[in-house]
């Protein structure tokens, strides 16, 4: 169902077809940028409002989702995205400051409308950087996690909680091929695949440490061990262990203890080095002044992630000046402007190359 103010601005294009309708309240349309989207609704020819109303949200939604594509970390899992594109296409309104229609039509059984959506790009950042998906901070160092032993869900749960609490590398889980998992090799192409800094394989066990005692209670001994790689270079850095105990009235719940105790121990020794361990490369300021809206930004976008570099993402745009941050396989800004303009199909005029910065303008 939209709001009063959507149902409001469908019924004016009604009767005025191609004209913009901008919400009662909000910030001025001055703060948005127009895209082209297209919508579409089944129709029900007993209500065509309805059936335009929805059509109109779905290019809403289509809109929405274009520009967060734009501001969205490169390094995102591919979950949190979708989690994030979802929540901001609940209520798209929130994000659209106007729209108008392009065209509008029956199609068969569907309605279909297309419109220039004014959103809120601005604003879409800001929601993003919130779940850090986007922006200043988004790209930190990642860490790859494996369990390459028999299953020990207490340990790995323990070993993810603790290490991610006592370090600012972020922890994912890696989940190969079959064919990549039975070998260290393999593990690695897989943790580069996913962009990540380092590996950690990770293995435990837990058994008896004796008899149990007459109150009925069961001791149980875990040990574990982890081995921690530098992706990129695909080179061992260090191996850790640890061991633990646990006790229970249930022997599976004394070993799921002393897997967990033994867990937290290991990422409390992997987190204090990790951070040292995965290189923090500096990110490179890409700013390209002359951009006239978001869909000339998606086409350059699109160019700079064709480049060899890595953690791309759109820290900026406002009045047709983009920035983005890039860290380049190669730390030399000389080098990656030439790259730059070797791939641009937009020409792109060189204004200056820094340190950590390098500037091109788009033609006029």
């Amino acid at each position: 169902m939209r709001n009063y103010i959507g149902a409001f601005a469908a019924a004016c294009a009604l009767l005025l077809a191609g004209c913009a309708h901008a919400p009662v309240a909000g910030p001025s349309s001055s703060a948005a940028e127009p895209l082209a989207a297209d919508g579409v609704y089944e129709l029900d020819v007993k209500d065509l409002s309805a059936s335009r109303n929805g059509a109109v949200l779905d290019a809403e939604r289509a809109a929405v989702g274009r520009a967060a594509a734009l501001y969205l970390d490169e390094d995102a899992s591919p979950e949190a995205a979708r989690t994030a594109e979802e929540g901001l296409l609940k209520k798209p309104a929130l994000y659209v400051a106007k729209y108008k229609t392009l065209s509008e039509s029956r199609d068969g059984g569907y309605y279909r409308v297309r419109l220039k959506v004014w959103v809120y790009h601005g604003r879409i950042a800001s929601a993003l950087r919130a779940l850090k998906l986007a922006g200043p901070g988004a790209s930190g160092p990642r860490a790859a996690f494996v369990f390459t032993g028999p299953p020990a869900p207490a340990f790995a749960s323990a070993f993810k909680e603790a290490f991610s609490k006592r370090s600012p590398v972020a922890v994912e889980d890696l989940r190969p091929a079959a064919g990549d998992a039975d070998t260290a090799e393999g593990r690695l192409a897989a943790a580069a695949d996913a962009g990540a800094d380092l590996l950690i394989e990770a293995s435990a066990s837990a058994g008896p440490a004796g008899a149990a005692a007459a109150a009925g209670f069961y001791p149980a001994k875990a040990d574990a061990s982890a081995r921690i790689y530098d992706v990129p270079a695909g080179k061992l850095l260090l191996e850790l262990s640890s061991q633990a105990n646990g006790i229970d009235s249930a022997e599976p719940a004394a070993e799921a203890k002393a897997l967990a105790a033994a867990g937290e121990l290991l990422a409390q020794d992997a987190a204090s080095r990790a951070a040292r361990l995965a290189r923090q490369d500096a990110p490179l300021k890409l700013k390209f002044f002359g951009v006239d809206g978001l869909e000339p930004l998606e086409k350059l976008k699109a160019e700079l992630a064709r480049l060899d570099a890595r953690g791309l993402r759109l820290e900026s745009f406002d009045q047709g000046t983009a920035v983005f941050l890039a860290v380049p396989r190669r730390p030399d800004p000389q080098e990656f402007a030439s790259s730059v303009l070797r791939s641009d199909a937009l020409g792109l005029e060189l204004e200056g190359v820094g340190p950590q910065e390098i500037a091109f303008s788009l033609p006029r």
